[in-house]
C-alpha cells in the first residue's frame, strides 16, 4: 500500500483519531529516497514500534523481498512452515500494526511497522522531520506497557 512521505494518513483513520502524516508506506513500483539515517535511529524506532498501534488480522509482505512464505497454503501447515512464518515477522519481512511518532512541532507521523525493515535491508531514509521526532522521542514513554 503505497502513501507518498508527509501526505495526510487516511489509510486507517477512524473518527476522533488525531491528524497524522504518511511516513514509510512503500510500494515496489515507486522510487524512495535510500541513505544511513543518524547512529542510533534503527535502534530507537525498534523501541517506538513495541507500542504498536492499529494491529490486523491480516499483514503486509515487503515486496522488496522475495516472499519464503509465497507458497504456504492457507490451511494446515507444517511445523517448518510455521518456522518459516515466524522468522518472517521477527525479521520485520511482514508486519501486521503501525507506529506513531510525534514531533516537537507537535505533528504525528503514522507509519506501518514494516518501516523498520525497509531502514534496515532496503536502506530506506525517512523524512529529516520523522528521523528528528524518532530521536527525540522519549523512549521511557515509548517502552511503557512494552
Amino acid at each position: 500500500m503505497y502513501y507518498p512521505d508527509l501526505t495526510p494518513y487516511v489509510y486507517g483513520a477512524e473518527p476522533g483519531d488525531e491528524p497524522a502524516l504518511n511516513v514509510g508506506w512503500l510500494d515496489s513500483a515507486y522510487e524512495f529516497p535510500k541513505g544511513d539515517p543518524p547512529v542510533g535511529f534503527l535502534d530507537r524506532l525498534r523501541v517506538v514500534a513495541r507500542t504498536g498501534v492499529k494491529q490486523t488480522r491480516g499483514f503486509q509482505v515487503c515486496q522488496f523481498c522475495p516472499d519464503p512464505c509465497a507458497s504456504f497454503s492457507l490451511g494446515a501447515w507444517s511445523a517448518e512452515d510455521r518456522a518459516v512464518y515466524q522468522a518472517c515477522f521477527a525479521d520485520g519481512h511482514y508486519s501486521s500494526a503501525e507506529l506513531r511518532v510525534r514531533g516537537n512541532d507537535g505533528r504525528v507521523y503514522a507509519s506501518p511497522e514494516m518501516l523498520i525493515h525497509y531502514v534496515a535491508a532496503h536502506s530506506y531514509l525517512p523524512p529529516p522531520a520523522f528521523v528528528d521526532a524518532v530521536m527525540r522521542t522519549d523512549l521511557r514513554v515509548s517502552n511503557e506497557g512494552a
